[in-house]
């Protein structure tokens, strides 16, 4: 176990939690090890009246609560989780990636052991599954002392997990799924290696063996469908600086984030992002707010006004600000907030999973119970078998693997037409959506300017200004030289000079050239930039920029109209630049000027009227809407914030695998509902015979195998669009813009 009272701590304490109303602290975790509703419970029951608003995330496995530090300590909190089995880890702590690239190697080498061991012990048990008695007894009893050597392994090392997981519930007071999965396991194997030291009796070392490892493989590919999850979760914090260069006297120091405190003096450096709300105290600042805002184009600040965390520097000079906002008080960290809340609330289905979870495992404990005491009475040799095999016949493993398996073929599916399922779970809602809401900048256009025109004003032709041009903003971080990096010039640049809010200039042969604003207006229209190319004898060429509508959004938009699907624009842009992308693409439903609490009410509006609702964004401002949506899906390269709540990622930089998505999710649903009534059916119907003594234990594991086969094979079945394919990244293009 580790040692939490570190945490009490306040900067290290900083690092897991934050500032809350009433001097209570905030926690946001990461916790592994919970694999169902009845370990939410116990997690529930741990923390009860020592913490206020608990969230648990089943998919995410995170773990948000407040408490009070003056009359309860952070350190005893995760003290009582980690004794409980539960590992509380820090959210994007490298340490926790490393930890989960541990324990799946680890899992992987008992699901070998399990396998190797049941495949021997099957073959060894072979005058067992025979009825010939001219076998030398000697052979039969050497038989069944390897079958002990071999299944022990399986047993005490694969099956581990099943044992401390049943241990630590049963300490705790609690039932989960492995307590009668252990004690399956436990009656097997303990009462074969005593038949097998007295001599005589039926054993069940194949029994044993064969549901170590099957549950191993089901569990594991439950993990694996739930692992990209949690890790964008963990890189959560990828969307906040974790350190700060904090001015003190007349010398910088790098202090973790935790230690800023309001009115400190930070510096951020050139192509760096600004952590914290600060007012700045320079003449000017250049600033990328694109992932915060929605605003396309760079955002000149001037000296007192407010800059944002999250914000990115793409001036030249180091930025000085006085921090007025830390902590949960910056504005990046309130929308952090808003996408907890928006995801706290729990599906039905799992509601009822959590109130019905321990009554069932209860029920298959007392029907093996029952079972065996009504066998002692009629014939007490078989008592025990019979418990074992109602044991075994009422183990769910085929009902567990019927969504997971058709999840993971589902989820390969979607890879080869360019999504990424993130949370496999929302293939569940992905067809019934009726109504798709789009972010803009990002999404549906490119975040990044483009050069859609030359206009030559001068003696020089379109390609000795675009040679120039490029010199001139060549190595550059703003988003205007960055709509000229395609370009390759060989003029070379001395003395070059940027001057914030105005344009670079330098000298390329010994002539001076300026890039910057025309110095004369220019009408292009509110969506479209100008820059002009200027020397000391006036204008050379003007360029127009834009930030281009995505080639695929237009007939991906026109296919989900035909498809009957209500489609709407949200965007933090401006009312012309919304208005044109609009009616560009047919979208009759446009509003511009959205905050993130803006977005995510227009979203509760829509939900409230029936609707099942897909949003599809890239910025930190769509996180609250992402989170909140009933499916959601982000582009590759947004936010990371962004990211880490949405349930789908799509490849490739494209929208275009929205609507081959769908049919994929509705085939995955329709197998699931075929291995869902496959299991149910074969449960229900091996139950009687399991208890009436027809089903001996190694037929209800082999049966239980065969059935699991079966839903995984069926699960396979799941098949993409056959023209479908991963949308390649094409390069930079010259192409109308809006």
């Amino acid at each position: 176990m580790a040692d939490w009272t570190a945490y009490d701590h306040a900067a290290l304490r900083d690092s897991v939690s934050v500032a809350a109303p009433r001097g209570r602290r905030e926690v946001l975790i990461g916790v592994d090890g919970v694999h169902c509703s009845a370990c939410i419970g116990r997690i529930e029951k741990l923390l009860a009246n020592r913490v206020t608003d608990l969230r648990i995330g089943l998919t995410s496995r995170t773990l948000q609560f407040r408490f009070d530090p003056a009359s309860v300590a952070l350190s005893s909190l995760l003290a009582r989780i980690d004794d409980a089995g539960f590992v509380p880890r820090v959210l994007a702590q490298d340490a926790g990636l490393h930890a989960d690239a541990v324990e799946r190697r680890r899992m992987l080498g008992r699901i070998g052991v399990a396998v190797i061991c049941a495949m021997q012990v099957m073959m060894l048990a072979w005058p067992d599954y025979t009825t010939a008695a001219d076998v030398d007894p000697g052979i039969r009893e050497l038989l069944r002392w390897a079958q002990a050597v071999v299944a022990t392994p399986c047993v005490l090392y694969a099956g581990w997990p099943f044992h401390r997981g049943a241990w630590l519930a049963l300490r705790g007071g609690h039932v989960s799924m492995d307590v009668p999965v252990a004690a399956s396991i436990a009656i097997a194997y303990g009462a074969s290696v005593w038949r097998t030291i007295a001599g005589a009796g039926e054993i069940y070392f194949d029994t044993a063996t064969m549901f170590v490892m099957l549950l191993l493989i089901g569990r594991f590919v439950e993990s694996r469908t739930r692992a990209l999850a949690g890790t964008h979760l963990r890189r959560l914090a990828g969307g906040r600086r974790l350190t700060a260069q904090r001015e003190s006297g007349k010398r910088i120091e790098t202090v973790p984030l935790g230690l800023l405190a309001v009115g400190d003096v930070v510096w951020v450096a050139p192509g760096e992002s600004v952590p914290v709300d600060g007012s700045l105290l320079d003449a000017a600042a250049e600033l990328d707010e694109a992932l915060l805002t929605g605003e396309s184009r760079v955002v000149v600040r001037h000296e007192a006004e407010r800059l944002l965390a999250g914000s990115l520097n793409v001036g030249q000079q180091a930025l000085r600000l006085r921090a007025t906002g830390v902590g949960a008080q910056t504005w990046l960290a309130q929308v952090t907030q808003l996408l907890h809340r928006a995801q706290a609330e729990r599906p039905r289905f799992q509601q009822l999973a959590d109130r019905y979870a321990g009554a069932f495992i209860m029920a298959v404990l007392v029907m093996a119970a029952a079972s065996a005491l009504l066998w002692w009475t009629i014939d007490p040799q078989r008592s025990l078998a019979v418990a074992l095999s109602v044991l075994v016949a009422s183990c769910p493993c085929a009902l567990s693997l019927a969504v997971p398996a058709a999840t993971a073929a589902a989820s390969a599916r979607l890879a080869a037409t360019g999504v990424l399922a993130a949370r496999p779970e929302a293939l569940s809602r992905l067809p019934q959506v009726d109504t798709v809401l789009f972010d803009k900048t990002g999404t549906l256009t490119h975040p990044e300017l483009r050069l859609v025109r030359v206009h030559v004003t001068g003696t020089m032709n379109e390609h000795e200004c675009l040679r120039l041009a490029a010199a001139l903003e060549q190595g550059l971080l703003h988003p205007i030289a960055r709509a000229f990096a395609h370009i390759v010039s060989d003029a070379s640049v001395t003395d070059r000079r940027q001057v914030t809010g105005q344009g670079v200039e330098g000298t390329i042969d010994g002539r001076r050239y300026r890039m910057g604003a025309p110095r004369s207006a220019v009408d292009v229209g509110a969506t479209h930039s100008v820059v002009e190319l200027g020397d000391e004898t006036g204008p050379l060429a003007r360029f127009v920029l834009g930030a281009a509508i995505r080639e695929d959004a237009a007939a991906t938009v026109a296919g989900l109209l035909a498809s009957g699907l209500h489609v709407e624009l949200l965007s933090g842009d401006g009312e012309d630049a919304v208005r044109a992308v609009a009616q560009r693409l047919g979208v009759a439903h446009a509003r511009a000027r959205q905050t993130p609490d803006e977005k995510l009410q227009r979203l509760r509006e829509l939900q409230r009227q029936g609707r099942v609702v897909l949003a599809v964004g890239d910025g930190i401002n769509d996180a609250p809407l992402l989170a909140a949506a009933d499916v959601s899906a982000a582009m590759p390269q947004g936010a990371a914030l962004a990211q880490a709540r949405a349930d789908l990622l799509l490849l490739g930089d494209s929208v275009a695998a929205l609507a081959p998505a769908r049919r994929i999710a509705a085939q995955a649903q329709h197998r699931i509902r075929e291995n869902v009534s496959w299991a149910i059916a074969y449960n229900l119907g091996v139950l009687p015979l399991a208890v009436s003594g027809w089903l001996a234990p190694w037929m209800a594991a082999l049966g239980m195998s065969l059935s699991s086969l079966l839903v995984v094979v069926n699960a396979l079945r799941v098949r993409g669009p056959a023209q479908a394919r991963v949308p390649a990244v094409q390069p930079a293009q010259w192409s109308e813009a809006v």
